[in-house]
């Protein structure tokens, strides 16, 4: 089964109605042999705030050293985001193998008239993943209600509802205490239920759950306000306990959401106050107060109903700003006009239409504002509703979007859309890219041309298909078409020119497309910087002030040595000297950030003045800071932002970063991970990486990504890493490639690398495929390597 036909049969799920009760998904559960049986669970249910509260929580578990697996809808544009084990959504073979396994069942039940839902379907799936691969817990956001949820098929090991408000009433009750009375069903057998609820709904809560632990009177949450423009001060303090925090989303509701998320890390993991602040402070979280851009201020927030959008409306109170751009799209069945109410007046609303069936029709939304404005605006496609906000906007102004997660998906890809270059040299390097698409195999000899690969809605995908067939390029779509509204991935090939005509022709496409040329057209450029790896591939020499790097430990722990030796560095040509006082091998101890400051900073005072920039390879935001008012130039981290603190020492310094794609650090040699396409997964995780960096202030050309070669992936994958370097320029970022005396070079049976032979020769390589930086230990021989390749590729060679 393809993956395509796989997501296809559980996406056509949907058409079923959605339903009460937990018997079909423990049905399918034992016909799959009840999978899910091992991790604890934690089910968090509630009106508003159970996603991010899950986040928070997952987070912090996660801080405190276990194997977390999340459960959270809906999705973006990929059902396999809704299924998460630390981090990493579902791989496509898993989700395929999960429909192999339970299509036989899913077909009876069909059969008999008593079909599985979409929601019992990967609810299920998401169970069977989290027992396959063992984690320690798991945190599932409830759907509706709680009683006869489909995720109450388990039994949890503590649980909260966030809050509660008049939703779905048809299937919860007509009150409030109603509502919050089937909600509390998730409480635990042994331990007390966690709530922020209040008034009926307490009351309600406390009837039907027994024992619980009350946000705002056991433990009291105090907000403190916006810190900066996109984080806010939290404290939280329990009868014995208390925590300062950095929210990563503005808003006294997530301070609250914080609360519920550091009782139930206690009651799980007797979680320290260190741990939930890094965690709370890491758990970033799409679409909730996402700040996008500040010229405008931008923001997208997936606030659907009242009660959210009044807490929305005030967390916008703590922002300066002239005017409200409102871009709104909403479902059918939300109340539309009790949302209108709790928002601030707008003195400019477009309404637009998401792409799913249960989307509320524009100029029905557009009456709802007729009164609240005199510029009311229908654009029928979000991309281009949130272009037409932005036009409308001053650089004074907000433009806020919102309304349902579903618009803010939409509207997400603006910022999140990459047109991925695709190294096809051959047909069977053109059919492993159509592969990656899930896109028809059938002639691959159309695809050995300049290859992108975009990700369009499905309407888009159509709309470009024909356009690029005009203009006498080859288009392959993604098979994958259940759903309208789907984010499908299409397949480009043609010459230079080719493609530039049909950029030409999006210009004047409407639907969202023109955004899409110009995607494209920065797929096709050169980022104008000015830093040594404009005009070909630098050399970044390193430098371990360390006892026990795995190459030169202990060579330069005196800062005399450390000092001849990057003077070494720079008389052999290296452009960038990366200086590093933690060692990142596998079985490496951690190094407190004030003996790594001791270590570094001596060495960046004295080389600071030499003919090259100076990094510093840390960790830590700490040491970073250290680094930068030393000296250094660059600051280079290869858990790609594990500490949430770093970016924003990057921003408020103007320093280059190198946000390193990376499971583990130090290396774990035991860690795995399950890769569909190693260079589209580690794509699709910096990509969010990049966003984070970028939101904090830094511009996308001083965000250097790098693949993580040798970190959390095979030979094989690492070998496809550095002969797919190009198609990293995808993220509009410079690149930089680390393989400089890797164990992948066993392969060829030079481990240990002795001379240096094979990383020359990857030198050489990763130059040749377009690497911005090449990160190695001997320089002399590299420098000579990248050299060469820069005139060959420039066609110098004779000169």
């Amino acid at each position: 089964m393809r993956y395509d036909e796989a997501a296809d049969f559980l996406l056509d799920l949907q058409r079923y109605r959605p339903r009460a009760g937990t018997d079909s998904t423990a049905d399918l559960l034992d016909a799959l042999d009840r999978p899910h049986e091992g991790p604890a669970y934690v089910q968090v249910a509630g009106s508003n705030g159970k996603g991010s509260t899950a986040r928070m929580l997952e987070s912090v578990l996660r801080e405190a050293g276990l194997d977390v697996g999340l459960f959270t809808s809906p999705h973006f544009d990929d059902v396999r985001e809704r299924v998460r084990v630390n981090g990493r959504k579902l791989s496509k073979s898993a989700l395929t193998e999960f429909v192999a396994d339970a299509k036989p069942h899913l077909v009876e039940r069909a059969a008999a008239d008593d079909p599985a839902t979409f929601f019992e379907a990967v609810t299920a799936m998401g169970l069977w993943h989290f027992g396959r691969e063992d984690v320690d817990v798991a945190v599932l956001e409830v759907g509706i209600g709680g009683k006869y949820d489909a995720t109450s098929v388990v039994d949890p090991a503590a649980a909260a509802v966030t809050s509660v408000t008049l939703e779905h009433q048809s299937v919860l009750g007509d009150t409030v205490a109603e509502i919050a009375r089937d909600k509390a069903h998730v409480a635990p057998a042994d331990r007390p239920l966690v709530t922020a609820a209040t008034g009926d709904a307490l009351a309600a809560v406390r009837e039907q759950a027994g024992e619980v632990v009350v946000v705002g009177e056991d433990v009291t949450v105090s907000y403190g306000g916006r810190v900066g423009l996109a984080e806010a001060a939290v404290d939280i303090t329990g009868s014995d306990w208390s925590v300062s925090a950095r929210l990563p989303h503005p808003g006294a509701h997530q301070a609250e959401n914080a609360g519920i998320a550091a009782v139930l890390a206690r009651q799980l993991a007797d979680a320290d106050p260190e741990t939930i602040a890094r965690g709370i402070r890491g758990a970033h979280w799409p679409g909730r107060f996402e700040m996008m851009d500040d010229g405008p201020l931008t923001v997208l927030d997936g606030a659907h109903n009242p009660g959210a959008c009044d807490a929305l409306a005030d967390t916008l109170a703590e922002y300066d700003y002239d005017d409200l751009v409102l871009v709104l799209g909403a479902m059918n069945d939300k109340d539309h006009a009790g949302m209108a109410d709790a928002l601030p007046d707008p003195a400019t609303v477009v309404t637009c239409e998401p792409a799913t069936p249960r989307a509320e029709d524009a100029d029905v939304l557009a009456r709802v504002f007729e009164n609240r404005t005199d510029d009311v605006r229908v654009v029928e496609n979000v991309e281009s509703a949130i272009e037409t906000g932005l036009d409308a906007a001053g650089s004074e102004d907000l433009v806020l979007l919102t309304g349902s997660l579903y618009a803010v998906a939409e509207a997400r890809r603006r910022w999140t859309r990459t047109a991925t270059p695709r190294v096809v040299r051959d047909r069977d390097d053109a059919t492993r890219a159509l592969d990656a698409a899930d896109a028809p195999t059938g002639n691959p000899d159309e695809h050995t041309a300049v290859t992108r690969t975009i990700r369009l809605r499905e309407g888009q995908a159509e709309r470009v298909e024909t356009l690029m067939t005009a203009v006498g390029g080859t288009c392959s779509v993604s098979a994958l078409r259940s759903q309208p509204g789907n984010y499908l991935d299409v397949v480009l090939s043609g010459t230079r020119a080719t493609l530039d005509a049909l950029t030409e022709r999006l210009d004047d496409a409407g639907d969202g497309l023109p955004a899409v040329a110009d995607d494209l057209r920065e797929s096709l450029g050169t980022p104008d910087t000015d830093y040594p790896w404009d005009d070909g591939t630098a050399v970044m020499g390193i430098l371990n002030v360390t006892p026990d790097s795995f190459h030169d430990g202990g060579e330069y722990e005196a800062v005399a040595d450390a000092v001849e030796r990057a003077e070494d560095l720079v008389a052999a040509g290296v452009d960038v000297i990366d200086v590093g006082g933690e060692s990142t091998r596998p079985g490496a101890d951690p190094v407190p950030a004030s003996e790594e400051i001791d270590r570094i900073v001596p060495v960046i005072e004295r080389i600071s003045d030499l003919d090259a920039l100076v990094s510093v390879d840390t960790m830590k935001a700490e040491v970073a800071r250290a680094a930068l008012e030393a000296g250094a130039d660059i600051l280079n981290d290869v858990t790609g932002l594990g500490d949430p603190e770093m970016r924003f020492v990057a921003a408020e310094y103007g320093a280059p970063l190198v946000v390193m794609h990376s499971l583990h650090a130090p290396v774990d040699p035991d860690a795995s991970a399950t890769y569909d396409d190693v260079v589209d997964d580690v794509l699709d995780d910096l990509r969010e990486r990049v966003l984070l960096a970028e939101k904090a202030g830094l511009p996308r050309e001083k965000i250097i990504v790098d693949p993580g070669i040798g970190f959390g992936k095979s030979v094989g994958e690492n070998f496809e890493l550095l002969d797919r370097t190009a198609e990293f320029r995808a993220l509009g970022c410079p690149v930089l490639v680390g393989h400089s005396h890797k164990s992948m070079f066993g392969r060829v049976d030079r481990y240990p690398d002795e001379g240096g032979y094979a990383t020359v020769a990857a030198t050489a390589l990763a130059a040749d495929r377009g690497a911005d930086l090449v990160r190695v230990h001997d320089a002399a021989e590299n420098v000579a390597a990248v050299r060469v390749a820069d005139a060959v590729r420039r066609g110098e060679s004779d000169e």
